[in-house]
């Protein structure tokens, strides 16, 4: 609250900044609380500018992770993302030196792919491949 010296009893022309520095609080609060939040969505990655195309697909493992958390094992679907991380280390740990290619959608999580990743790396394998979609020339 503003007090004046004196006895004058006209309006007071000073600013108050209490409902100013009310609302600057608010604002800083609802900042504090969306940031994190907005971190944590997942980012579509773009596409490769230098696509290789291999000839000798039909021996890897395919992985294929949708937007849903399904994951595809060849042409099997084993289910939902996470208990099918262990399946994935127990097949990559049967034949390491086999080449393993990940397709994941754009909108699937980053951090599902560095699971699925990590869990071929547990079961040994060195040859892993990311499919990407080759970048449109404009």
């Amino acid at each position: 609250m503003a007090m004046s010296a004196g006895k004058s009893k006209g309006a007071i022309a000073e600013i108050n900044v209490t409902p100013m520095a009310d609302v600057m609080i608010v604002l800083l609060i609802i900042f504090m609380v969306t940031v994190p939040i907005i971190d944590r969505q997942s980012v579509e990655l773009p596409p490769a500018a230098h696509v290789k195309d291999e000839q000798d697909k039909s021996k890897a493992l395919v992985l294929v992770l949708e937007t849903t958390g399904d994951l595809t094992i060849g042409e099997k679907k084993v289910g939902p993302f996470e208990p099918a991380l262990a399946q994935v280390t127990e097949m990559a740990q049967a034949d390491p030196l086999r080449a393993v290619w990940i397709k994941a959608d754009r909108g699937v999580r980053y951090a599902w792919v560095g699971s699925l990743l990590e869990a071929c790396r547990r079961g040994g394998a060195d040859n892993l491949k990311l499919a990407t979609n080759r970048a449109e020339v404009q």
